[in-house]
């Protein structure tokens, strides 16, 4: 991707899943014209950094799995890892129920 010219269309192709997809366009499509550049850019550096950075860290790891059957050390759990999920899903329960209290 780095060697084109990004367009919306393969900026959200470039995206890893269907709600982040879904995202943008809503972002894109709502956004401000005075801040539409800037909502454009936001989600290009997203797409860019999933294609450049994200998706070969992930398919390097599935190669390592595929041939070992393991994940490599710095992808298993831990307890420090464990711990950090359970703070996240937990603040994101409470967003759920605050959501729920304001609809």
């Amino acid at each position: 991707m780095s060697g084109h010219d990004w367009s919306i269309d393969t900026i959200v192709h470039a995206l890893p899943s269907p709600d982040m997809r879904q995202q943008a366009l809503r972002d894109i499509h709502l956004a401000p014209v005075g801040q539409l550049e800037q909502v454009i850019a936001h989600w290009q550096n997203v797409a860019a950094r999933w294609v450049q950075v994200e998706q070969p860290r992930i398919e390097e790891a599935r190669a390592h799995y595929v041939a070992t059957g393991n994940l490599p050390a710095e992808h298993e759990e831990t307890a420090e890892s464990a711990d950090r999920f359970d703070a996240w899903r937990q603040q994101m329960e409470q967003l759920r129920q605050q959501q729920r209290g304001a609809a």
